[in-house]
């Protein structure tokens, strides 16, 4: 009887022994598969970043390539030139330098009153708002923490950051904004605007004129997958 029992014991640890040893077999399996899954995903966004950058040095090439065009030609081609220089800064193609305003935006230092900490945090919706309202008293050129803003820029809460051209970034928020400096500073500064509004939750906002700022160009790639130029040709088919 006794030996039945310890047969029993020893049949029932080697059992355990054995599914721990399946289960430690398959963790290990899930593992390699999901390295292998990361592996390959990186590898996926290191040849898109890849080809972005390529993209845009074809882009800047093409773009060199085109402004010597213009600079050898006569009238026809300083007029060129002087087209391409307005498309290049609103496109945020090159740096640019002139006087304007520097508006820097942090976290409110009040007590917490409300027991929600995001009242008192800046947020994408508050920066739209002065980024906006710069835009709407004619600033030519607007950077934050020295992303080179476009039309096609985003600017959205990440968790606790505020993400902007694909990078992230935290309080405080620096903007820079070309143009004429008093309308500008008048235009953040009035009564009921925009610093009136963001202070009344204790956010911090400085607003000064500039007599000098500059603004990097954009350092990301643009693709146009779906988007192309109405030719003369669909216009007159009148396609839709």
């Amino acid at each position: 009887m006794a030996v039945a029992v310890v047969f029993a014991i020893v049949g029932y640890l080697l059992a355990s022994q054995l599914q721990s040893v399946r289960n430690n077999t398959q963790a290990a399996a899930a593992d390699t598969l999901r390295l292998e899954t990361l592996q390959e995903l990186y590898n996926q966004e290191m040849g898109k970043t890849e080809n972005l950058e390529s993209q845009l040095k074809q882009a800047q090439t093409d773009l060199e390539r085109y402004r010597q065009a213009a600079l050898e030609g006569s009238a026809q081609g300083e007029a060129l030139r002087e087209e391409l220089e307005r498309l290049e800064i609103a496109a945020g193609l090159v740096e640019v330098e002139g006087p304007g305003v520097t508006v820097i935006l942090s976290d409110s230092a009040a007590v917490n009153t409300t027991g929600d900490e995001a009242d008192y945090l800046i947020h994408d919706n508050d920066l739209l708002s002065v980024v906006n309202e710069l835009r709407s008293a004619g600033a030519e050129a607007i950077s934050l923490n020295g992303e080179r803003l476009l039309a096609t820029s985003e600017i959205r809460c990440t968790g606790a950051v505020v993400t902007v051209n694909g990078r992230q970034y935290a309080s405080p928020y620096v903007i820079f904004a070309i143009g004429e400096p008093t309308t500008l500073y008048n235009a953040l500064t009035m009564r009921n605007g925009v610093a009136d509004v963001l202070g009344q939750w204790k956010i911090q906002v400085q607003v000064n004129i500039s007599e000098q700022l500059t603004i990097s160009k954009y350092q990301g790639a643009m693709t146009y997958d779906y988007a192309r130029p109405v030719s003369a040709l669909g216009q007159e088919g009148g396609g839709a």
